[in-house]
Formats: C-alpha cells, structure tokens, sequence
C-alpha cells in the first residue's frame, strides 16, 4: 500500500465490528462514507484503493459486492483479524485537519516500524524507505513535512529537557514520532 492507501485501510478497520476469535472483521462502509471519514475523494477510493485492496486476497482480505436492491450494489470487506504484530490507532487521527491523508499514512507506516512498545524507530532513513516500499525522495519529502510540523523528530534535534527524556539514550539515527492520536 503506498501511504494514501494505508491510511485508507487504516479507516475500513476503524469503522469494521470486531468479533472475538474471529479470523476477520467485516465492515460495509461505503465509498462516500470512507471519503467523509479520511478526506480522500470517491473517486480515488473507488479507481485506485478498492483494486488493490482486490489484489490482496492472497494476504487475506476480500472484497464481497452483493446487490442489496435492483439498483443497489454494496461491497462487504473481510479484513484479517491480526492477533500478533499490530497497532492500535486512535480514532482521532481521521478528525486531525492539520495533516494530510498522505502524511497520516506515513505516519501510520512509521508507528509500525517502531520497537518495544515505544514511539521510537532505530533504522536508517534508507532502511525506513525500505521497508515502507517508498522511493528515497517521497520518504523525504514526507519525513520533513513531518519534522515541520513537530509530529516527528530526528534524534539530534528532539526536545529531550523540555520533556523530561535526559536519561534517554538515543541513536543518531533514530526517530521519534511526537504524537498522541497513534496509540
């Protein structure tokens, strides 16, 4: 998923009904709702997001579209129930005005990357981009979008005493993610 998709994706999980011991949550929001939720325009939902989101059956999701009157279609998405290795989001990452879809979905990428429960990423920026499948310039353009906007920070310039994190012992090539509507 390239960043505008994952925050899309991010919004079909936040709206679907979870059921305990189920291998997958279900939701029927529709195209207009999604839109509404995450800022993203139908047109880009219904041309780009929902065929890739098809493409990933292989990884367990599935698109199902029944037709509920004469004229009235609707798509059900089954998506994977993860019970190891995910994130929490908070639902107000979608009411946040001041970030764009595209820089939420990087943020989401990035709040997957990080360790040990912490919003810190050890990795290089090459490793980063890597592993968020995105060219070297995107990454950037989005990593200093980012920076100033104070949602993340580079380890040599994070507020360390204003924030009480003296005793931190950082990497110089770690980021920080400064924001509470992660997780």
């Amino acid at each position: 998923f390239n960043p505008k998709q994952l925050y899309l994706l991010a919004g079909l999980y936040i709206n679907a009904h979870y059921q305990r011991g189920s291998n997958y949550m279900t939701t029927d929001t529709t195209f207009s709702q999604l839109s509404e939720l995450t800022g993203v325009n139908t047109d880009y939902i219904k041309d780009s997001f929902i065929p890739r989101l098809k493409e990933l059956e292989d990884k367990g999701y599935r698109v199902e579209t029944i037709q509920q009157q004469r004229e009235i279609r609707r798509n059900i998405y089954y998506l994977p129930n993860p019970t190891k290795n995910f994130r929490i989001i908070w639902a107000e990452l979608f009411s946040d005005s001041s970030l764009t879809p595209e820089e939420k979905g990087v943020m989401i990428g990035l709040y997957c990357l990080c360790v040990n429960n912490e919003f810190r990423i050890d990795l290089s920026d090459k490793l980063i981009y890597s592993h968020l499948d995105m060219a070297k310039n995107t990454y950037k353009k989005y990593r200093d979008l980012l920076i100033e906007k104070k949602v993340i920070w580079p380890s040599y310039d994070v507020p360390m005493k204003q924030y009480g994190l003296n005793t931190w012992k950082l990497k110089s090539f770690c980021t920080l993610i400064w924001v509470t509507i992660l997780g």
